[in-house]
């Protein structure tokens, strides 16, 4: 069993510092739960579905996830999806999408969202007994509303529109059964995923009166479950993009600031695009460290400020730009949705724990990751240097 520093949510070290063991366990659970998850006729369907409608040409692990998701999701928040749930949804979703008109329009929504995250969001209801079709689209319409599922919500509600030209009693089934594995996997990621995740209720508890009123409320009270969920996610996704990602000519590093060293008023770095160029400053700053490496491979890096405006408003040209998306757990399936739907080809390596000031600690904490997994990622995507 690992520690984790102070009150951070997950820590992935071990007594040797290194990630090594999560690696190798987050693997084997992902194997296990892929194996679980095609059991069931479900996901083979769905892919039929969308292949029929030529929605996309993606693998069906990544239909696999979605049906868990669906499950985990409802466990964890149907209480608190209510009939209003969605008109809320598409009102507060479209009030959101203000945020990047200027900095007053973003602190304005902000407040709004922290307003309704600690007010009506937050309010439990009587619980469903049992998932059904309207239930399920009340559930969609909450994590819209809430601010912190916008790739997951639009995924899931393919699925809502599958799920609609079904015989009700086929689609009540494939929705129950859903929860039935996401109750399992709660159960089996606890036991495989646990050591790495034990100081999220405290967290929670020691923090609940300072979320109070914050837009970063619901994001940062999300429960173990959660982190799982997206911890195997990521590993699905790495798999599933990772020839695209070495075929993809161009590759590029997105860091997180959590990783400089230097405050924002004494870091160096120039602006270019979404994000910051590494000017070298300090020696001992991590964000040096993974530009020189990165270099060596032919990938350029770039220090993100926030995960919302790391790709852009305008779409890559398809299969041209790999990515190495740098995160924190609970940022990594929507950050990979995001991606793939810019036109990137994407991969990801987990902070070791999270620290950044805007959300994690007040006075910020300088991150780190595994430095030999990102090198091994990009010496296979290098272009070859043969003729």
């Amino acid at each position: 069993m690992r520690e984790n520093n102070g009150e951070l949510t997950y820590s992935l070290t071990g007594e040797d510092g290194g990630a090594g063991e999560y690696y190798r366990d987050v693997a084997l659970l992902t194997d296990e739960v892929l194996v679980k998850l095609h059991e069931d006729p479900s996901i083979a369907k769905f892919g039929r579905y969308i292949a029929l409608r030529k929605l996309e040409t993606w693998n069906p692990d990544i239909y696999a996830l979605e049906w868990l998701m669906i499950g985990v999701l409802w466990n964890v928040y149907h209480s608190r999806a209510t009939v209003g749930s969605v008109y809320a949804g598409q009102l507060l979703s479209s009030l959101y999408r203000l945020r990047s008109r200027s900095r007053e329009a973003r602190r304005a929504v902000d407040r709004l969202k922290g307003i309704a995250g600690t007010t009506v969001l937050a309010l439990r209801h009587k619980a469903v007994e049992r998932i059904q079709l309207h239930s399920f689209a009340r559930l969609l319409g909450w994590l819209r509303a809430s601010g912190e599922f916008e790739q997951e919500s639009r995924r899931l509600k393919i699925w809502l529109d599958f799920l609609r030209g079904l015989p009700g009693k086929e689609s009540a089934g494939i929705l129950h059964r859903a929860v039935q594995k996401a109750s399992w996997f709660e159960r089996r990621s606890l036991e495989c995923l646990g050591s790495y995740t034990s100081k999220v209720e405290t967290y929670i508890e020691n923090n609940r009166q300072r979320l109070k009123w914050q837009e970063n409320r619901i994001f940062c009270s999300r429960e173990r479950v959660e982190y799982h969920l997206n911890m195997v996610g990521a590993d699905i996704m790495n798999r599933v993009f990772h020839a695209g990602f070495q075929a993809a000519p161009e590759k590029i590093v997105f860091l997180p600031i959590c990783m400089r060293n230097k405050p924002a008023g004494a870091c160096r770095a120039v602006q270019e695009g979404p994000g910051y160029v590494c000017r070298r400053c300090s020696k001992t700053c991590r964000v040096h460290a993974v530009t020189a490496m990165a270099e060596t491979c032919d990938s350029k890096v770039l220090m993100i400020p926030h995960a919302s405006t790391a790709f852009g408003k305008e779409r890559i040209p398809e299969g041209k730009v790999g990515i190495v998306g740098i995160a924190c757990v609970l940022n990594l399936i929507p950050g990979g949705y995001k991606a793939r739907d810019m036109g990137y080809l994407p991969q990801c390596v987990l902070l070791h724990y999270s620290g950044c000031v805007m959300h994690w600690h007040p006075e910020g904490i300088e991150t780190c990751i595994d430095m030999d997994r990102l090198q091994l990622m990009l010496e296979q995507g290098k272009p070859s240097s043969k003729s």
